[in-house]
């Protein structure tokens, strides 16, 4: 599995490297067990679009902490806010809210500032890919959400979803609920005034 896919990163090198040639190709594991047909165009075009817009994030000032501030909303899904944090440690900024719905039911709103070069490297650590993979407990998938995508984690064995989203080009959106279940999570981050 690892020769696998350091071929493919060989593969997406080659792209990077040489776009005269762009086509599809297809990329077979040693054993044979595994096949992926990989688009060297769309490849390439992501990476362009990813480096585009890594180079608008640097070029951005960050939000201040009164600008953050504004972002974490009073109410949400009905609940009233219990405790709020906004913070620019390590040079990007960051909000946090918390909506307890009851004792065992709970939201947690996080908001980063992605501009800057530390923001940058949040959105490209966080967001950047499509992410796939599922097991006994647990999923993460890329979804299409509110014009564009995110990721949603949710566990199996019990109600704890995250929904992941980039907004306002330049924010990076999570909500996380314990004993709240995707949909709900969604719905949620619809009623944010978050663009």
């Amino acid at each position: 599995m690892k020769q696998f896919f350091s071929l493919l990163v060989a593969v997406i090198f080659l792209v990077a490297c040489n776009n005269s040639k762009p086509k599809e190709t297809t990329i077979v594991s040693n054993d044979g067990k595994e096949k992926v047909t990989v688009d060297l165009n769309k490849m390439q075009n992501a990476a362009a679009d990813m480096q585009k817009k890594t180079e608008e994030l640097q070029k951005l000032p960050p939000l201040s902490l009164e600008e953050l501030k504004a972002l974490v909303p009073e109410t949400l899904m009905g609940v009233k806010r219990s405790k709020y944090n906004t913070t620019s440690a390590m040079g990007t900024g960051v909000a946090t809210a918390e909506y307890p719905v009851n004792d065992s039911t709970n939201v947690r709103l996080t908001v980063y500032d992605c501009a800057g070069p530390a923001g940058v490297g949040i959105y490209s650590m966080q967001f950047l890919g499509n992410v796939q993979s599922e097991s006994d407990e647990e999923y993460t998938r890329t979804i299409d959400f509110m014009g564009g995508k995110a990721f949603e984690h949710c566990r199996k064995t019990r109600p704890e979803c995250t929904i992941t989203y980039f907004a306002g080009n330049r924010l990076l959106v999570s909500l996380e609920g314990n004993n709240v279940g995707a949909d709900a999570l969604k719905k949620a981050a619809q009623e944010l005034n978050i663009k």
